[in-house]
């Protein structure tokens, strides 16, 4: 059975990230994900399979200034950081 699920989900990888070359055409995409207690976002360049820029609620300067890291207020700073460093 884990051989059959194995082939499975590598099969299921190797279509995700070959729909994901093709729709990216030449420019980068912004993956975000929130968990309960902090956010994180990168810009990833699929063609070249390297992270661009990332920005979390976990940084040192971001960590000391936030009452907590899952709000709108700590939502906006990592959004500006992304911006600055994009």
């Amino acid at each position: 059975m884990a051989t059959s699920n194995l082939s499975l989900q590598v099969r299921r990888r190797a279509r995700l990230r070959y729909q994901l070359k093709q729709k990216s055409v030449g420019r980068p995409r912004l993956s975000v994900f929130r968990s309960g207690k902090h956010i994180y976002a990168q810009i990833i360049d699929d063609a070249q399979g390297i992270t661009v820029a990332a920005a979390s609620t976990l940084d040192k300067d971001l960590k000391a200034a936030l009452k907590t890291g899952a709000d709108k207020p700590s939502c906006s700073t990592v959004g500006l950081i992304y911006i600055m460093a994009g």
